[in-house]
């Protein structure tokens, strides 16, 4: 036996030496190619965070120039109403629109910039998650291949004494010990790629929110603009034209709100006697949208509404073609419908159930009349708005649907009642 120890220390040592330098030359060429790759990756991260502040930088500065036409329109809202003031009003309007389209553009490359940081880092991730796991499994290979040469007997045979036999086992839990904290930098590696993945939902959300935003300021805009023209051809910049126009919407917006106002309580009692009689007809619950597009050209009581100093906007306008099918948001009965001919504003006026109405203005061609009972989803007019046309009104902006919902009579918000 004394004769075989030099050898048996020898195969011992072989056996660790060859685990070691195996296991350190596997982790050492890991962390360089992970060291090159995390290098690239921050060289990129630092460029996006770098357009991210730049971008930021010019939004602030077009944000102070949409200030400075925001409150040209103000001041331009409380002087006497004419045709100069009016044409000004529109001028800063479209300045305005065109800055903030500048800003939506801004904000959206800026989301974009975002959305790639936090891919960056997910893909990051994705390798060091990679690296991790094959850090562990070479580590089981090895600790496998040692068992199978070499058991826990074979271990205490080739060993002079009891401690060297503990040390071996004490260097073996040291080797199980690290593949259970490579384990655990695994899952909080997961945990934060999670959070990176949650972080990049919420980012395509915003992107698709300023998208949104954008096609309704470029819709905006188009209508200021044909706002302008049409004034301007209709008045032949004459101020005593623009006062004519000016003194008929009054009168007929202020007629328009009294006639809905009285006739709301009159159809509801024959919508009520209506649905009594014929159960059929009641619809599913809430609201639809009256046409597809959903590009909003003016909120409700919009601070931008070009004619806001002649009346409050108490609807929402959703641009569309001319001529598009108009569908009842609800079941229920037709109040009113007004035909203005080639030169008034046409609308129709639906009571509904739960103390709801809706009104369709700019319509250009009416399919239902006064009295009758219509289905949610039924087509009950085409779209105008165009000015000039029958139906558009004289202060019309545009081709788009005004749309107003209306609770006891009283103009709502239309967005809280649309889903």
């Amino acid at each position: 036996m004394l004769v075989q120890k030099p050898k048996q220390n020898r195969i011992k040592y072989l056996i660790i030496s060859s685990f070691v330098l195996g296991f350190v030359f596997f982790v050492g060429h890991a962390l360089a190619v992970e060291y090159t790759l995390d290098n690239l990756d921050n060289v990129e991260t630092w460029r996006i965070n770098q357009d991210i502040n730049d971008k930021r930088s010019q939004i602030q500065d077009l944000n102070k120039q949409v200030e400075i036409y925001q409150k040209n329109i103000q001041a331009k809202q409380k002087e006497i109403s004419n045709l100069s003031s009016q044409l000004s009003i529109l001028n800063n309007n479209i300045a305005k629109i065109n800055l903030e389209i500048k800003t939506a553009e801004l904000e959206i490359e800026t989301t974009n910039l975002k959305i790639e940081n936090v891919q960056l880092k997910i893909q990051a991730k994705e390798r060091e998650i990679s690296d991790q796991k094959e850090t562990v499994a070479e580590i089981l290979r090895t600790l496998h291949r040692q068992q199978q040469q070499s058991s826990v007997i074979e271990v205490l045979l080739l060993n002079d004494n009891f401690s060297g036999f503990m040390a071996e086992l004490d260097n073996l839990e040291k080797i199980q010990s690290s593949v259970v904290n490579q384990v655990n930098d695994l899952k909080n590696i997961k945990l934060a790629m999670t959070q990176d993945q949650a972080s990049l939902e919420d980012n395509k959300d915003e992107l698709a929110a300023l998208q949104n935003i954008l096609e309704n300021k470029k819709g905006s805009l188009s209508e200021q603009k044909t706002a302008k023209a049409s004034i301007i051809k209709v008045t032949q910049g004459q101020e005593s034209k623009f006062q004519t126009m000016l003194e008929q919407a009054k009168k007929e917006q202020e007629q328009i709100n009294s006639d809905i106002i009285y006739l709301e309580k009159i159809a509801r009692e024959k919508l009520n006697r209506q649905l009594q009689q014929n159960q059929a007809a009641e619809s599913t619950p809430g609201l639809m949208w009256p046409v597809s597009s959903r590009v909003i050209t003016a909120y409700f009581h919009d601070p931008d509404y070009p004619y806001r100093y002649i009346f409050e906007h108490p609807a929402i306008d959703i641009a569309t073609a001319q001529g598009t099918a108009v569908k009842a948001a609800e079941t229920g009965y037709v109040a009113k419908v007004k035909n203005g001919g080639k030169t008034g504003y046409s609308y129709i006026m639906i009571v509904h159930a739960n103390n709801l109405s809706t009104v369709y203005g700019h319509v250009n061609q009416i399919n239902i009349s006064e009295g009758q009972f219509v289905s949610k989803g039924q087509v009950i007019a085409y779209s105008g708005g165009m000015p000039g046309t029958s139906g558009a009104g004289p202060f019309s902006t545009g081709p788009h649907l005004h749309l107003e919902i209306r609770l006891n009579g009283l103009p709502v918000n239309p967005l809280n009642y649309l889903p």
